[in-house]
């Protein structure tokens, strides 16, 4: 019915804000690491490397909660093509 369809959008501002938060604290976290001398961002490889070794590996709710998100996007983009929005989520 129509209930699903507006809340398949509610679903979609929902992702996109919390894109959004994702990016500006990778962003935050990136900028505050920058070396003020030179300007340029410093990165530790070994403390990289061992951030991604403790990376929570997604099971398969959360994998199928990604690629329905995708579906939902993918029917976005479809039905409006010239909705600039639907592309940028």
């Amino acid at each position: 019915g129509t209930t699903s369809g507006f809340k398949s959008v509610t679903n979609m501002s929902g992702l996109a804000e919390a894109r959004n938060t994702v990016l500006g604290m990778s962003l935050d976290r990136m900028s505050a690491a920058a070396d003020s001398s030179s300007g340029q961002t410093t990165i530790d490889p070994q403390g990289y490397l061992t951030s991604l070794s403790n990376k929570k590996i997604a099971n398969s709710t959360e994998i199928g909660d990604i690629n329905k998100a995708r579906l939902l996007l993918k029917s976005v983009r479809d039905t409006n093509p010239k909705h600039a929005p639907g592309w940028i989520a």
